[in-house]
């Protein structure tokens, strides 16, 4: 069930972006800047509701990775004032990462071969 859910939140991140560029194509006062800044803050709040539905399910590599990139967006809305001629690619470098991530998840979760092992290692007798 929670995947399900998991891979109806990522289709919906899709969506977004979408979306968002249709806004900024048909919109006279929208700039990319502007809707790439609400994207980051949606596929924050979008990624960190996937980590915590799937973080037990899926491996420590995978909670590792969507971390990383939770920090690679909440980073990017630094760059913004920062640098911002270096946003708007930067920005379309990471969602393209995690979308591409997100896919292969996907397609790995669908055969079996992404899932979470036990430590028995780790546990005492």
């Amino acid at each position: 069930m929670k995947e399900r859910l998991n891979t109806s939140i990522q289709s919906a991140s899709l969506i977004l972006v979408a979306a968002g560029l249709a806004w900024v194509v048909w919109s006279n006062d929208a700039t990319i800047r502007d809707m790439l800044t609400y994207l980051i803050i949606l596929t924050i709040v979008i990624e960190s509701l996937s980590l915590y539905l799937v973080g037990k399910i899926y491996p420590e590599s995978h909670t590792t990775y969507k971390s990383g990139i939770l920090a690679s967006l909440v980073i990017l809305l630094g760059i913004k004032t920062m640098l911002p001629d270096m946003f708007v690619p930067l920005t379309i470098f990471v969602f393209a990462i995690n979308f591409l991530y997100n896919f292969y998840t996907h397609n790995k979760r669908k055969k079996g071969a992404f899932k979470r092992r036990d430590n028995k290692k780790l546990k005492s007798k």
